[in-house]
């Protein structure tokens, strides 16, 4: 289990191009719902998403060897950004392990912030064998993101940072994928203020962690089928669920078209673009999944990597 001084240690090592995204009253949905709905816009980081806080950590961490000969992961998108970002900061080569079936946004986006794409078959073995082979194969230092400690350690950091704008929140709701993100924030969080509710959302296409949540052990789910490519984790990350099951007090889940309505109030009322995973936060809000009334609520908007051409269509359709 992580703990508090050691992110309390990423978070002082973080460089300034990792933004201290601003918290902003969600008015519209706040009068709607009956809560003070505050929105941590981690979508306005560099690489659009909060994945650059663990990319700086791990690959900070590594040794002067692994850093000469390069590091890889695999990634549906945004971790990948962020990972090629902080590569190029830290003078790393990296490399990032795509399906063949991800998003070109994404794979370009991932290519231009200067990683090497390496495809695979689309679905999640393959992700992990080609992982490996490039570690048989070339040396690299290969990271499996949903289980390393310094992943958990940098997600932490989300949650000092808003324990510091929003010192009186009640809950914090949070995206769900393989679970690092919502992992290091309950781990952060509840370590200072135990009574923060920490609250987990799904989509109802990919629903690992709702299901281990509540079989109080690990499942892993059909290949996920969802709108939410950011969120397609067919299982829960070993060592991250061991700090859902500590942190967490509950796990929802909310549909596509949520997710969808969700990204329009944000870019009608908030002015701001998300991603649909990015945005099941605010849908779960949005749809009374969660318990909001009277209480000053956090929904964290994971991130803002959407294609144009699939933002238009979401924002045409009422």
């Amino acid at each position: 289990m992580i703990t508090l001084s050691e992110i309390e240690d990423a978070a002082r090592e973080l460089p300034s191009q990792v933004l201290k995204t601003p918290l902003l009253r969600f008015e519209a949905l706040s009068k709607k719902t009956g809560a003070d709905l505050l929105l941590k816009a981690e979508n306005l980081q560099v690489t659009g998403s909060y994945k650059s806080r663990a990319a700086f950590t791990i690959l900070n961490k590594l040794t002067d060897q692994q850093k000469e000969r390069g590091a890889a992961i695999s990634s549906s998108g945004n971790f990948a950004a962020a990972f090629a970002y902080m590569g190029t900061l830290l003078g790393i080569p990296t490399s990032v392990v795509m399906m063949k079936k991800t998003s070109p946004f994404k794979v370009e986006r991932t290519r231009q912030f200067g990683a090497e794409v390496v495809f695979c078959d689309d679905h999640n073995q393959a992700r992990w064998d080609t992982l490996e082979q490039l570690a048989v194969d070339r040396g690299l230092a290969t990271i499996n993101t949903w289980e390393d400690a310094n992943v958990l350690r940098g997600h932490g950091t989300l949650g000092l940072e808003i324990l510091d704008q929003a010192p009186n929140v009640d809950a914090i709701v949070v995206p769900v994928s393989s679970s690092g993100l919502i992992a290091g924030i309950g781990a952060a969080v509840k370590s200072i203020r135990p009574e923060v509710k920490i609250i987990g959302v799904q989509p109802e296409g990919s629903q690992a962690l709702y299901q281990s949540f509540r079989q109080k052990s690990l499942c892993e789910v059909d290949e996920p089928n969802t709108i939410c490519d950011a969120l397609i984790a067919a299982r829960p990350g070993a060592a991250p669920f061991e700090h859902v099951l500590a942190y967490v007090d509950d796990v929802v889940l909310v549909s596509d078209d949520q997710a969808k309505k969700a990204i329009r109030e944000l870019a009608g009322d908030a002015k701001l673009v998300a991603e649909p995973g990015g945005a099941v936060a605010v849908a779960a809000v949005q749809a009374g999944v969660v318990d909001v009334v009277g209480k000053t609520v956090v929904a964290v908007v994971s991130g803002g990597n959407i294609a144009q051409t699939l933002l238009g269509e979401i924002l045409r359709c009422e």
